[in-house]
């Protein structure tokens, strides 16, 4: 047996959908809200703590590269996030001889004191020891993303993804 459309009160055929189909759509993107927001608030920080160790860890780089290119001695000031006047905050000379200022949002800088890196013009460091950066910020619950970002004496530059309990 073939079932004819249903007609409408016009004449022409039924479209469209119910009450019951529309009510389940909204409840199953309200369930979707309520449990994905949260998620989505986490990933969101995640994502900015690894963006900002990740353009700090490149301006470090650049930072050598340049001071190999120019056979020059180039330096970083970094701000931890305490700091009395520029908190939260590197600078540096780029290759254009421009001051260049990157203040971290939502984040913060966490080293043991303000300080600065120094490459000679041979790329490396002129320390004895390794230099530390920390970028970390707290992502919600009992967790919170760091990132240590390490200069060694030869000038290489390395960063380490870990959590920790704020």
């Amino acid at each position: 047996m073939i079932e004819k459309p249903r007609r409408s009160a016009g004449g022409g055929e039924a479209r469209g959908y119910s009450l019951p189909e529309l009510l389940i759509v909204i409840a199953l993107i309200g369930i979707f809200v309520v449990f994905g927001g949260p998620a989505l608030s986490e990933a969101f920080r995640s994502y900015k703590v690894r963006s900002a160790a990740n353009n700090l860890t490149t301006d470090i780089r650049a930072l050598r590269y340049i001071a190999v290119a120019e056979r020059a001695t180039r330096t970083m000031t970094v701000n931890k996030t305490d700091h009395a006047t520029a908190p939260n905050q590197y600078s540096y000379v780029n290759s254009r001889g421009q001051t260049v200022t990157v203040r971290l949002e939502h984040v913060d800088i966490e080293t043991g004191s303000d300080g600065t890196v120094s490459f000679n013009n041979k790329g490396a460091t002129g320390t004895a020891g390794n230099l530390q950066v920390i970028v970390s910020t707290w992502i919600g619950g009992t967790r919170g993303d760091r990132y240590t970002i390490t200069v060694r004496p030869s000038g290489t530059v390395a960063s380490a993804y870990s959590t920790y309990t704020p």
